[in-house]
């Protein structure tokens, strides 16, 4: 009973927060909506898990004047465009580049905030078809999004991973939106989820990370080969959304390139945005290179 009692104000806490939070989605999205143009063209960072992502993710918040999803956001992730509004240009990005997973820490640091993008996509399975998509909650996202940038008044960066796998209905929502597609070499790729189960689980032959359309099938192969095709099938997923929207609409980063000259990988970006009409000015400097995580390789299948 007393251990109950001590667990009664978190418990308390957190439902007091998703009910703030439903109240403050009601409101964030009862903006002018309809299909008018975003004044501010979103860049989604996407690819498969431990592919680099989340280093780029934050080079790209730290180098540039964005405005992105950061942690103190996501504490109020039924209305970032109200957290922007009040303390957004005031934010500064750390620039120690530490995460663990995907994870960060500091309000200011860039968040993934799956809570918020599970305000308009299912949370499983996570691969969401443009057909399986819910119009209201797309048309809910948009809105949300353009109140956002109003709130903004400058680009937009966002990161989540599991985007990777709905990135049909998100193109549809926003059409105006612009990919860049993190990719590393493969076996290095499958060798850090790999570490990452044994990190997270303890074991290697429990599912971690994003789920592709294929997830039923590839749980039934040997861990080795699972995460493979795990990397194999979130960025074929990838590469026939390209093809399906336009391939203009994507630019894809090598982790390698990006570890070996940052600034050259973040000048290609910015070029990418400019030529849709993105302007990205610097804020700040970063390191010019990075080491490339090491873990150990698998055998190429």
């Amino acid at each position: 009973m007393v251990r109950r009692a001590r667990k009664l104000p978190r418990f308390v806490w957190a439902r007091s927060l998703r009910g703030l939070n439903n109240g403050l989605a009601a409101l964030e999205t009862r903006q002018d909506g309809g299909e008018t143009p975003l004044p501010q063209k979103p860049i989604f960072v996407v690819g498969a898990p431990r592919s680099g992502s989340t280093l780029l993710y934050q080079l790209l918040v730290v180098r540039f004047d964005v405005a992105y999803l950061s942690n103190l956001h996501c504490r109020f992730f039924g209305a970032p465009a109200f957290v922007e509004r009040a303390v957004g240009k005031r934010l500064r990005p750390p620039g120690d580049f530490s995460s663990r997973f995907g994870s960060t820490r500091g309000l200011a640091a860039p968040s993934e905030c799956g809570p918020y993008w599970y305000r308009f996509f299912r949370k499983f399975p996570q691969h969401v078809s443009l057909a399986e998509a819910d119009p209201d909650r797309l048309q809910r996202l948009r809105e949300s999004v353009r109140a956002f940038a109003k709130a903004a008044d400058r680009p937009l960066v966002f990161k989540n991973l599991v985007n990777s796998v709905r990135l049909a209905p998100l193109a549809a929502a926003l059409p105006e939106a612009l990919f860049v597609v993190v990719r590393r070499d493969e076996a290095d790729t499958a060798a850090s989820i790999l570490a990452g189960r044994r990190t997270v689980h303890a074991d290697e032959s429990e599912w971690w990370s994003v789920e592709p359309p294929q997830i039923e099938r590839l749980r039934t192969l040997p861990p080795r080969e699972q995460v493979l095709e795990q990397v194999r099938a979130i960025e074929s997923l990838v590469d026939e959304t390209k093809e399906e929207i336009g391939r203009d609409r994507f630019l894809d980063v090598r982790y390698e390139d990006a570890c070996a000259d940052t600034h050259r990988a973040l000048g290609s970006i910015a070029e990418f945005a400019e030529r849709h009409g993105v302007g990205l000015r610097i804020r700040r400097e970063v390191p010019t290179r990075f080491e490339p995580g090491a873990h150990s390789r698998l055998q190429r299948a």
